[in-house]
């Protein structure tokens, strides 16, 4: 398939595909038509760029899913590899939990303050 429809059956931008392949994430095969080169994409790559994308949304970089992908998929990550990688990003999740945490906590309090300087204004 070509980009067009890979974009539209993902959702994602041509450009945003044009990096992921850069990157290495994807793979795509020329296809020559008349004197135009065109990007043909397998439809395992539909597949490839969803797990990309529900990746992200998960917290992990583009270089943790490249190498994600290229080693759970080939069978060299061992499970202990792929343990100890999850785990260190349900580390970093709770982190980052905290953190949303305690900012979450001092716009309360200030919203609180602010709402009270209001009322003591009337």
């Amino acid at each position: 398939m070509l980009i067009g429809e890979l974009s539209k059956k993902t959702g994602l931008s041509k450009d945003t595909i044009r990096f992921y392949e850069k990157l290495g994430l994807i793979t795509a095969s020329d296809r020559q038509a008349g004197t135009r080169l065109y990007k043909e994409y397998s439809p395992e790559t539909v597949e490839r760029l969803l797990m990309i994308n529900q990746g992200k949304g998960l917290g992990f970089t583009l270089r943790e899913i490249k190498q994600l992908l290229n080693e759970w998929g080939d069978g060299t990550l061992s499970k202990r590899d792929q343990i100890r990688i999850i785990e260190r990003k349900v580390e970093e999740i709770a982190e980052k939990m905290r953190q949303l945490d305690t900012i979450k906590t001092y716009l309360v309090n200030k919203l609180s303050k602010l709402n009270q300087e209001i009322l003591s204004e009337s």
